[in-house]
């Protein structure tokens, strides 16, 4: 990268005037960094640097002339990640946002289309008028990785996360996930394999292989965590904003090498059992999805490597007992 006297020359996936952003130019900010297929570590930490700075300041209050559009905080955001979901998005929104009204958090939710051919951005109108808000933005770049990446890092809430849109987590389980984030954990997770947990409809057998290849080839990444690709992931939004910034993945790895940089970043991963259901209709195809992911779990094998003077982060056992 050419420098000019002053250090690093700005990357072209930046805003001249890095410190002066407001909603607007973050997400101008987040459009261009999506373009951008490999970044120097240079490059990356002014990016992180630039929005750390940036989401600080737009926590405590909108900046003049900010669109009408920018999401106030709340207590808690659900982002759900969705493809040519019409079909069942009006019923998992109208459950969602039922449960949603009656905790003692202020939420919305967040549904990021994914490029969908189909009405699932016109869904989000059918549980409009009701006490929590529920919204829609899009993202062009395809992955999942990459439609929860723009829904969290869009976001200016406390606590931030997703869940699929097929509700194959109980919704129930948002209450112990908020409840590991106040008593300060970085990340709670929902687990299908963590002692607890159990499947109330199995997968095929094809899939049930799959996901263990999966789990053994992604367990030196992240030793002691029992499901990664479980879908729902909820985190304190200030702790795992840096982790966003510096994960590449957009597919099914994107999980593990979010997680990995939670931890890496000294931050506490709490597992919560789960009474997982599998739903019918997924859209993973098991040979071309299982190749790309285990592809870029071989190639975060090969980046990631522990920051010397990292430790092994505090377990999450002492959170969980605290938990309802």
């Amino acid at each position: 990268m050419r420098t000019t006297s002053g250090g690093v020359a700005p990357h072209p996936a930046l805003p001249r005037e890095s410190t002066m952003l407001g909603v607007g130019e973050l997400d101008q900010l987040l459009r261009s960094a999506e373009d951008v297929d490999v970044l120097d570590d240079a490059a990356m930490s002014a990016v992180s640097d630039a929005f750390d700075d940036a989401s600080a300041r737009l926590t405590e209050a909108p900046a003049w002339g900010e669109p009408a559009t920018a999401r106030s905080p709340v207590d808690l955001e659900v982002v759900i990640p969705a493809y040519n979901e019409s079909g069942r998005l009006p019923a998992t929104l109208t459950a969602m946002v039922a449960f949603l009204t009656e905790q003692p958090w202020t939420s919305r939710v967040v549904v990021v289309d994914n490029g969908s051919a189909d009405d699932t951005a016109a869904s989000v109108l059918s549980v409009q008028g009701t006490g929590v808000e529920a919204v829609a933005i899009g993202c062009s770049r395809p992955g999942k990785g990459a439609a929860v990446r723009r829904g969290m890092c869009t976001s200016r809430s406390r606590f931030v996360g997703f869940t699929d849109s097929d509700l194959s987590t109980p919704l129930e389980t948002l209450r112990r996930a908020v409840a590991a984030l106040t008593g300060g954990a970085a990340a709670s997770i929902g687990s299908r394999n963590a002692p607890g947990a159990r499947r109330a409809v199995k997968q095929g057998l094809g899939r049930r292989l799959g996901g263990s290849a999966f789990r053994l080839a992604s367990r030196p990444l992240l030793p002691g965590v029992h499901d990664t690709q479980c879908g729902f992931k909820f985190f304190d939004r200030a702790a795992v904003q840096s982790a966003l910034w510096r994960s590449r993945s957009t597919g099914f790895a994107f999980d593990v090498e979010l997680l990995r940089h939670i931890r890496d970043d000294g931050g506490c991963i709490v597992e919560i059992p789960v009474t997982w259901t599998d739903a019918a209709g997924s859209s993973l195809r098991p040979v071309r999805d299982g190749l790309a992911a285990f592809t870029a779990v071989a190639r975060l094998h090969r980046e990631l490597t522990r920051a010397p003077g990292h430790g092994r982060p505090p377990t999450s056992s002492s959170l969980l007992r605290g938990l309802p």
